[in-house]
């Protein structure tokens, strides 16, 4: 045992300086010249470039809560509501991490990126709950579909990716 552990130091010694030595190797060689490196860069580029990345991504809103029964969520450019349909309305319900209290009124968080989203490209990317989240693409939009079956309220969770509009 003792001289398999010795091996296996070894080993990786010896891996080591391989990686040491292919890494100095990969820097210094895709290293511009000298004269190159001392060059201001434009300090503006490497902001462009994250606002192009940021813009590039989609808007991840994540929506939670209480529910007993069943409803759907409406979603517009203009507008987000809650449509009850059976049993106990929802609770404790958080629309992009802030309470939404007000189902019928649109949440505070989607005047701010409505308008800048492709709604007809939304997707759910991660649901949580004991029955059915589904969403459902109109001509305006989208709706999200809360479906809870069971007796009693269970907690539910759904995060929707919607990419931005070019």
């Amino acid at each position: 045992m003792f001289r398999s552990n010795k091996k296996v130091t070894a080993m990786k010694a010896c891996l080591h300086s391989l990686f040491c030595l292919f890494v100095f190797t990969t820097l210094s060689v895709g290293a511009p010249p000298r004269d190159e490196r001392s060059k201001p860069s434009d300090p503006h580029a490497n902001e462009t470039a994250f606002d192009e990345a940021v813009d590039a991504q989609p808007k991840l809103l994540r929506i939670s809560g209480q529910f007993d029964g069943s409803g759907r969520i409406v979603f517009d450019r203009d507008a987000v509501r809650y449509v009850h349909k059976h049993w106990a309305r929802p609770k404790k319900v958080l629309f992009d991490g802030e309470p939404w209290i007000k189902l019928h009124r649109t949440p505070t968080p989607w005047r701010d990126f409505g308008n800048r989203l492709d709604l007809s490209k939304a997707r759910i990317v991660n649901r949580q709950g004991r029955d059915v989240i589904a969403i459902e693409h109109t001509p305006d939009g989208f709706d999200i579909y809360f479906s809870d079956s069971p007796v009693g309220a269970a907690d539910y969770a759904v995060t929707l990716a919607i990419p931005r509009r070019n």
